[in-house]
């Protein structure tokens, strides 16, 4: 076995062997009180504020999952999380817990990273060589004048240009005595024939830095049009994207003086605003702030000033990390930008345009206001409605009870309706973690805000809950059609667990969640994992009980799939009265009124 070879299946020797021993329970109760929830336990997350405890770990799988900010995994991911180490570290700390020695892995394990570490950085010097020096980065130098670059500033950041050519960075490497293993680990190199060819090509260079000052990767902006605007180093042993804010490196003094960051989508419009003076800035590469970067921004300051070119309000994945944002105590504000522009061009037109930008930043829930109520007329019903619609789940998940109350007044005085509604409409979209069959038919929210495929995927979910929680005394392989899941993932791991219990010929008292998740490909088992820490009533481990949830979960789930049917055989009844299709019509007609006596028998 190649050297590399042999350390990764050493450490996951290892890796394997202390999961086995460290009880994740013992390990976070360390941190929090856990309270029994059937086989599993639960505690409101350490890592947001909530006041309904959504946070669940299995004692089972090793696992933690919080259904209120998204964020799980093992017990590595939760003590880096909660202690800010690294997973070497980690690693280390929960080995020396429970006795497990790491031999030489350790050693080898830092070395490798090293090695990485240094890979990365010749790989820098190569590129901002070819940049200012070589005559093949003439195009790229022009390219960064033009968006207003200075010299000065392409070497503060080390700014670089890669060849349009297959293998320039490769013979560089390898004449530097790296492996073409270590090459394509690091993720500068994708494996070929020939052993391996470079992965940035005609590409302006952005290297990745961590805020340590490790050069852990790059990202490459095409100059033509034909291939991807931007490309990026793939996960790698020292990088995830998810865990890292381009700029940190340098602007981490400037934002802990000024006491906030700004963020904005892309590295151009880091660097421009970093060049024109404003410097307490980073890039997060993309709009969906996640819970590492999050725990990186709170190292330096409580407030951040989000700078995106998008509407905030109407993109899920971006609300999604704003409400961890401000679950973890941030102070978070919207940077407004004038005539669409980004950063970059704002402060390439008029520096003063810009640090304006930032002084009128406003708060994110004033942002929010403005941002919908501005997309509907408000002296009309169907107006506040709409207003109403997208603005109360986002308020009701306001973690701090005097900000939600200011909002709740300001959002009544916007519509001309009482407090009392607007509280009463807010309380309602409140969820519990608890997903009972009635929290997944009749949750605790208004009808006007949860759709009949959100209901439906809730029921999806549920019933997966369920068949992977079958009772010890029963003797039950499930029966019903496939179809009946409309979610493809869902669908899938109901076809495996159904081959699963019929491979190991099931019985009563036999399933085991660990057994049949070693049976699924890898991005199925973090879905299973969350379905498994689902709370399922204390009641259903009654296997009459436990039946008959399945049976009332299997129906409803058959009614929904019919009532969509309806639905679309009414719009193609629409059709063809208006095109006077009176053949279609009558056929139409014929299985509406079949589908209806299926509704009414179900």
């Amino acid at each position: 076995m190649a050297g590399g070879l042999w350390i990764i299946a050493k450490a996951m020797d290892d890796i394997e062997l202390i999961k086995q021993k460290v009880s994740i329970v013992d390990l976070i109760q360390e941190y929090l009180p856990l309270k029994k929830a059937g086989v599993n336990f639960k505690a409101p997350c350490p890592f947001h504020n909530e006041k309904t405890p959504s946070f669940m770990v299995s004692p089972e799988r090793g696992i933690f999952h919080c259904f209120g900010c998204g964020v799980g995994g093992d017990c590595f991911k939760f003590l880096m999380l909660k202690e800010g180490m690294d997973f070497p570290e980690a690693l280390q700390t929960l080995a020396k817990r429970v006795g497990v020695t790491l031999k030489r892995q350790k050693s080898e394990v830092r070395d490798k990273r090293e090695r990485l570490f240094e890979v990365n950085q010749k790989a820098a010097q190569f590129f901002h060589y070819i940049l200012t020096k070589h005559k093949l980065g003439k195009k790229a130098l022009e390219y960064l004048k033009s968006r207003g670059l200075t010299r000065a500033t392409n070497d503060e950041f080390n700014l670089g240009y890669a060849p349009n050519s297959w293998e320039s960075l490769v013979r560089f490497l390898k004449s530097r005595k790296f492996t073409i293993e270590e090459i394509i680990e690091a993720g500068l190199a994708v494996p070929g024939k020939r052993g391996g060819y470079d992965r940035f090509r005609g590409r302006v260079m952005f290297p990745l830095v961590s805020a340590k000052g490790d050069m852990i990767g790059f990202a490459g902006r095409v100059l033509g049009k034909d291939e991807p605007k931007y490309i990026n180093t793939p996960k790698t042993p020292i990088f995830d994207k998810s865990n890292f804010l381009f700029g940190l490196n340098l602007s981490k003094g400037e934002i802990k003086q000024k006491g906030s960051a700004i963020l904005t989508e892309g590295e151009m419009d880091a660097i421009s605003s970093y060049q024109a003076g404003v410097k307490n800035v980073v890039a997060s590469k993309g709009t969906a702030l996640t819970l590492g970067q999050i725990e990186l921004i709170k190292k330096y300051t409580d407030t951040i000033l989000l700078c995106f070119d998008m509407d905030l309000a109407g993109d899920t994945a971006s609300r999604r990390g704003i409400e961890m944002a401000d679950r973890a105590g941030l102070n978070i504000k919207v940077i407004h930008l004038p005539d669409g522009k980004d950063p970059a061009e704002l402060v390439s037109r008029d520096k003063k345009l810009w640090d304006e930008a930032v002084s009128a930043a406003e708060p994110i829930y004033d942002y929010y206001l403005r941002s919908v109520s501005g997309r509907y007329k408000t002296s009309t019903a169907e107006g506040k409605k709409r207003i109403a619609e997208e603005l109360i789940p986002i308020w009701a998940k306001i973690s701090d009870n005097f900000s939600r109350e200011h909002y709740i007044q300001k959002l009544a005085s916007l519509l001309e309706v009482s407090d009392t509604l607007i509280r009463r409409e807010v309380v309602k979209h409140e969820r519990s973690p608890n997903m009972g069959y009635e929290a997944a038919v009749h949750p605790k929210t208004s009808d006007i805000t949860l759709s009949a495929k959100d209901r439906r995927e809730r029921l999806e979910e549920y019933l997966l809950a369920l068949l992977l929680k079958i009772p010890a005394d029963l003797e039950y392989v499930p029966n019903f059609p496939e179809t009946i899941f409309l979610s493809e993932t869902y669908r899938s791991i109901y076809v495996l667990l159904v081959l699963y219990l019929d491979a190991v010929s099931f019985k009563a008292g036999s399933f085991s969640i660990g057994e049949f998740v070693k049976t699924l490909p890898a991005d199925l088992v973090l879905v299973v994992d969350r379905l498994y820490l689902v709370e399922i009533d204390d009641k259903l481990s009654n296997s009459k009980l436990w039946k008959d949830e399945v049976g009332k979960v299997v129906a409803d789930l058959r009614k929904t799939l019919v009532k969509a049917s309806l639905e679309k055989l009414s719009a193609e009844i629409k059709n063809a009265q208006a095109f006077d299709k009176m053949e279609l019509l009558e056929t139409l007609n014929k299985r509406f009124r079949d589908l209806s006596v299926k509704l009414k028998n179900l």
